[in-house]
């Protein structure tokens, strides 16, 4: 069934019979209504032999002409067909701890080798992104600051490669997790998916930045992100050594998230898939009818008629010019 885009374009229609009441002053002149460019020219033609150019010399059809473009202009459109797509509920915000802290070689890699905490933890990260096909993953680095470092795509396989190669040390040597949240969570804010997710993860304590951690917090409850928090620490220390607990532990209860501490490889990896199992894979089906344009029906008839007109017009002129010569 045809259905209009801009119906209220038919409301133009009458607007040059309105103008020509107004500037003729009441006159019932019709044919003066409807105005084409080369109107008066075709008014003032006529052959020697009484013969005068048909239709458009008539006001009916000046006001096809009007109509078509009218027609047009409203965007005639009638569906064509049903298509289905999907797309992702959930944005997860990978926000890692990039401070000098993370060079420390106190975890062990699958093989038994010593590795520091960073490379343990791209690793992990890695893999975490390569499961999570159908959701926006983005990435927040923080260490004295907080940078965006991958804006939320669909693309994991960018996610990956920048994983791969962020680097230690960029954003100083000390720790601003307050100031990591609120970045994290002032980015989320503006995300239309309904589950919003961050995965913070940090070897360190609160002890840079302009943001009070449990100031972020309130942010995070009151725009609805979820937060797990994963402090690590080392094998050779005692238990929660170097993180601040407490802070982590009640971002993540507060927030509906849950906290982990991890002092090894195996821990981390554990952490990660405990962390993809709360938050299965979803996606939201959706159907989309396209339409199918037919304004260019009226108009190409209009483009016909007006060509028609001038050619016709030159055509008779050429033929009277040569016959007064």
């Amino acid at each position: 069934m045809i259905h209009f885009a801009w119906p209220y374009a038919f409301l133009i229609f009458p607007l040059p019979y309105l103008f020509s009441k107004i500037l003729s002053g009441g006159q019932k002149d019709i044919a003066a209504a409807v105005k084409v460019p080369f109107f008066y020219e075709v008014k003032s033609m006529t052959l020697r032999t009484g013969k005068q150019l048909p239709v458009l010399r008539r006001a009916s059809g000046l006001w096809l002409l009007w109509g078509l473009l009218v027609l047009s202009a409203a965007r005639p459109q009638i569906p064509d067909g049903v298509q289905s797509y999907t797309f992702p509920v959930r944005d997860i915000l990978l926000t890692l701890d990039i401070s000098n802290s993370m060079r420390q070689q106190d975890f062990f890699s699958d093989k038994g080798k010593p590795e520091s905490r960073i490379d343990a933890v791209k690793a992990v990260a890695i893999n975490f992104v390569q499961g999570r096909q159908g959701d926006r993953i983005g990435i927040v680095l923080f260490s004295e600051q907080a940078n965006l470092y991958v804006p939320m795509t669909l693309d994991l396989q960018t996610v990956m490669t920048m994983i791969d190669g962020a680097e230690l040390g960029l954003l100083g040597s000390l720790t601003a997790i307050g100031d990591a949240l609120a970045r994290s969570v002032q980015y989320l804010e503006t995300s239309e998916a309904k589950h919003k997710v961050v995965i913070l993860l940090t070897d360190g304590v609160n002890n840079a930045g302009n943001v009070a951690p449990l100031d972020a917090l309130t942010a995070a409850k009151q725009a609805g992100v979820k937060v797990y928090t994963v402090g690590v620490g080392s094998n050779t220390t005692d238990r929660y050594d170097g993180i601040d607990e407490h802070l982590l532990r009640r971002i993540a209860m507060e927030t509906g998230g849950e906290f982990f501490y991890v002092q090894n490889g195996a821990a981390l990896k554990d952490a990660y898939h405990k962390i993809s199992d709360n938050e299965p894979l979803s996606k939201t089906s959706a159907f989309l009818i396209p339409q199918k344009e037919l304004y260019f029906y009226p108009l190409f008839i209009f483009m016909v008629v007006v060509s028609w007109g001038v050619l016709k017009r030159v055509w008779e002129t050429f033929k009277y010019r040569k016959g007064v010569l």
